[in-house]
């Protein structure tokens, strides 16, 4: 079979995990990719070459079939043309797949993300950013994180599109400052105060004063300094502390303290252009420490050292953590 035959089917195979990931109607794409597996061998090939080579969902190219045509065709020509990308390279080394459109968009979506491109403050990985907003309040935003302003003479609304972000609130007695998610709004009642957009569910944590959450679907709730409360549309629950609860980012490092692995893993992410990958044994591992976020490699390698896993890397764009 042909290379370009080759990069037809996987070309394919990464659309179908695609689909598969962001499908809202999963019965009926499930069904139509059993009959695209199906009929051929060809087809099945390519799964088996795909999944091999990531050993995994590609979770991280949630969202990018919802972006403009325009977009994806730029990034991906931009991508393909960059000289850290070199087509010959990659293709000795086996991993041409990568250079597919999907491959391509994924690879310029972990530096940057491509679906908040727009949005008013935003951040890319491995990126904090600190702003004054008009009324003189402080915004700070972790890696990957996105946010769209909405500023009146009646309120002060600021739309977490993606990420985690902490704020330092100006007084204003007549407009109130409000931090919007997809699950509800946070309405702050003092001054600091961090707000995390996760997969489902959002989270506050008050480090001054407190706030008022109120879920899409549910009653208000009070959030007072220290506390930190998880909601989604139709309540919250007051969690524990933990990694997701602190605010040691703005200081470029994260601790902790008898948590899973695979917590860590995730803190890590925002700051790793290339995809982290840990297996569901290795994530069950306690870590215990203070490891920086801007030196994901050094980080790496301490884990390697002290804990009872193998960290593998396949070039810039690909770790893998397993058990040893």
């Amino acid at each position: 079979m042909s290379d370009k035959t080759d990069d037809r089917f996987n070309a394919e195979a990464v659309d179908w995990l695609l689909r598969l990931e962001n499908a809202t109607d999963k019965q009926a794409i499930q069904q139509a990719f059993e009959q695209w597996l199906a009929s051929g061998v060809q087809q099945q090939a390519a799964w088996q070459r795909v999944n091999g080579l990531l050993s995994a969902p590609l979770a991280d190219l949630q969202g990018i079939e919802q972006l403009q045509p325009g977009h994806t065709r730029m990034a991906s020509r931009a991508l393909i043309a960059g000289p850290q990308l070199s087509r010959r390279s990659m293709m000795g080394k086996g991993l041409a797949l990568v250079l597919l459109g999907a491959g391509g968009l994924a690879l310029a979506n972990r530096a940057a993300p491509l679906g908040d491109l727009l949005a008013d403050r935003r951040t890319s990985t491995g990126e904090r950013r600190r702003f004054t907003l008009a009324d003189g309040s402080q915004l700070s935003l972790n890696a990957r994180s996105a946010v769209d302003l909405r500023f009146d003479g009646q309120q002060r609304v600021v739309v977490l599109r993606a990420g985690e972000l902490q704020v330092d609130v100006a007084a204003d007695v007549n407009r109130p400052f409000i931090v919007m998610t997809r699950e509800g709004q946070v309405r702050a009642l003092g001054t600091r105060f961090t707000v995390i957009q996760e997969a489902g569910s959002s989270l506050v944590v008050v480090q001054q004063h407190s706030v008022l959450m109120t879920p899409e679907m549910g009653a208000a709730l009070r959030v007072e300094s220290g506390q930190a409360l998880r909601f989604d549309r139709q309540g919250g629950t007051f969690v524990e502390p933990s990694l997701r609860t602190c605010v040691d980012w703005l200081e470029g490092r994260i601790e902790m303290r008898d948590e899973p692995l695979g917590d860590l893993i995730a803190a890590l992410r925002p700051y790793r252009t290339g995809l982290l990958r840990v297996s569901p044994e290795a994530a069950r591992i306690r870590v215990y420490g203070t490891f920086p976020l801007d030196d994901v490699d050094r980080t790496l390698r301490s884990l390697a050292e002290t804990l009872p896993i193998r960290v593998e890397t396949m070039g810039f764009w690909l770790t893998r953590i397993d058990v040893q």
